[in-house]
Parts: structure tokens; C-alpha cells; sequence
């Protein structure tokens, strides 16, 4: 790697212009991103290294460092794989398919899976409670389909509201998304508690559903029109409350579990792209950090090296 440092130093100096501090910071992020693929990946090359390193690397440094200092070190990175493919040494620059973190970007509050799992079922809990019929026993079956769905399936709350009757497929466990006003779709997973929740909602969806007409529209309101976003808002904040006492969540923080809860049962970064409809994996990278904590401890909980065995140290 020394020589390649040391050419990238002369590039600086002759090429670029840099001043001598910052050729300087350039060597130091360029030594510290190796040291981390040294643990990472070992035995790493630079023609090997992908998005995925990077995105790795990024994940771990925001656990310990400002999103700015990230930000400048990977522009430092940039600068060095534009020169290494100068060189021929590498076919593309992979640190320019990293977007820098975003400054002042604050995810949603995390749940847990015992959290996410309270809150979606608030609904089914209403009725335990309560003996509804008619219309007020298909809402809170409706409410009941709406959490499952986008637990299940990471939908963004437009995403959940523009669903029609006609984008479930049940049988394949998979539900149709039209993204946006540019009308991209994506398959999306429907988890075995989401679909029993939709069979039911589905079943007493008629007290709902207009008489003068039929509705495409997946999810109803009370006067048999499309749900809207506020209502699913409203709905969310109310069983947010039983998690504790003055707790506000959005919709969002729901596709936020999913992601993260994912990631942490072993789900590739990848995949997890797919399902969320993000269309740079720098996007998803957000998600990544916040699994950092839940390794450790896992890592802490079940490897036999993890802790110092008495007397280790005097060896």
C-alpha cells in the first residue's frame, strides 16, 4: 500500500495543488479506511474494493465521529480511487456511489421488536376489549391490516394509502407498490401476520365500501372513500401513546423497525434496498449504523472470547 501512497502524494503535490496539510489529512483518511478493511475484510485489495466497504466503513466511523468529518473523509477517499483509476488500478471510482451523510438528517426514534410488535397490535387489543360490530369492528380490522402492512413490508405511508384491491397478491405473499408520481413499482413481502390481518380486514371490508358503487381503493375510510395519510398519522400517535406516556411516532418509524430489524436478523444490505424502494444503497446505509450497538452486544453475549479470562492479562 506504501506505494501507493507515496504515488498518490506526488499526484497531490504535482497535480493537484493541494497544500501540504491537506495532502497530509488525505494520507491519514486513505490509511485509516485500510486499516479498517485490514479487520473487515482481510485480505482486500484496492481493485476489490466495492460500495459495500463503504458503506460498512461510513456505518462504523458515524458511531464515534460527526457526520461532517465522515463527509470530508470520504471526499478524501473520492480523491484517492479517482486516482488509482487514473493509475489503471481500478475499472470505476466506487467511494462516488457513497453519498455523503446528510448534515442535521435525524432518523425516527427506534423501537424494538417487542415495541414494534405492541404497537402493531394495538387494534386487535381494542377489540379484546371491546365488542364493536359493523363498521366501528371493520376499522379497527382495517387499523389492524394498515400497522401489519407496514411493519411487514416497509411502506412508506403514501405507499399504504395508494394500495387498490387489485395490487394484493395474497397467494404469493407479495403486495404490488406504486412508488410516487413516477409510478415505478416494486414487489414488496407480506409477512404471515400482515396477510392474516389483510384476510380479515378484507372479509368485513363491505360495511366500509360504498353502496352506490365499488371502491379500488385497498383501505376506507368511514364514508367509504380512500384512506388518507392523516388518518393512518392519527392512528400511529394513538398507539404510539400506549408505549409510554407522551411517546410520538410517525408512520415512518415503522418502516424504520422493519429496516433495522432486518438488518439485524442477518438480511443483506442489498435486499433490504430492494424492499424499501431506495434507489442508491448509500440511502439505506442509514440504517446500518444502528445495528452496530445490537452486534456488539450479540458478539458480547456469545463469543467465548469476548471477555478477559482471569489472569489473561498477566500473560
Amino acid at each position: 500500500m506504501e506505494k501507493w501512497l507515496k504515488a498518490f502524494e506526488g499526484y497531490l503535490a504535482e497535480g493537484a495543488g493541494s497544500a501540504a496539510l491537506t495532502s497530509a489529512a488525505y494520507r491519514r483518511d486513505v490509511v485509516e479506511f485500510a486499516a479498517f478493511l485490514d479487520g473487515y475484510r482481510p485480505g482486500w485489495d484496492w481493485p476489490s474494493v466495492g460500495e459495500t466497504d463503504l458503506l460498512a466503513w461510513m456505518a462504523q466511523g458515524l458511531k464515534t465521529k460527526q457526520r461532517s468529518t465522515m463527509a470530508r473523509k470520504l471526499m478524501s477517499l473520492r480523491k484517492f480511487f479517482d486516482f488509482l483509476l487514473r493509475q489503471g488500478e481500478i475499472a470505476a471510482n466506487p467511494a462516488r456511489q457513497v453519498k455523503p451523510p446528510r448534515q442535521g438528517h435525524h432518523l425516527p426514534p427506534r423501537l424494538s421488536v417487542d415495541e414494534a410488535f405492541h404497537l402493531v397490535e394495538g387494534p386487535a387489543r381494542q377489540m379484546r376489549a371491546k365488542a364493536l360490530l359493523g363498521p366501528k369492528r371493520a376499522a379497527a380490522l382495517r387499523d389492524l391490516a394498515m400497522l401489519e402492512l407496514m411493519y411487514s413490508s416497509g411502506l412508506r405511508v403514501s405507499e399504504l394509502t395508494g394500495l387498490d384491491l387489485g395490487h394484493l397478491r395474497l397467494d404469493l405473499g407479495l403486495a404490488r407498490v406504486v412508488e410516487g408520481k413516477g409510478g415505478r413499482e416494486r414487489w414488496v413481502p407480506v409477512g404471515a401476520g400482515a396477510a392474516e390481518a389483510l384476510k380479515g380486514y378484507l372479509a368485513a371490508r363491505s360495511e366500509l365500501a360504498p353502496k352506490d358503487g365499488e371502491q379500488e381503493a385497498l383501505f376506507l375510510n368511514q364514508k367509504g372513500g380512500r384512506i388518507t395519510q392523516r388518518s393512518v398519522q392519527r392512528l400511529v400517535a394513538r398507539f404510539a401513546g400506549e408505549l409510554s406516556a407522551g411517546r410520538r411516532l410517525s408512520p415512518h418509524a415503522l418502516r424504520h423497525a422493519m429496516a433495522t430489524h432486518l438488518l439485524e436478523g442477518g438480511a443483506d444490505l442489498r435486499s433490504v434496498q430492494e424492499m424499501l424502494g431506495h434507489k442508491s444503497l448509500s440511502t439505506t446505509q442509514k440504517y446500518t449504523h444502528l445495528t452496530v450497538d445490537h452486534l456488539l452486544k450479540v458478539y458480547d453475549q456469545a463469543h467465548p472470547r469476548a471477555h478477559e479470562t482471569e489472569g489473561e492479562e498477566d500473560k
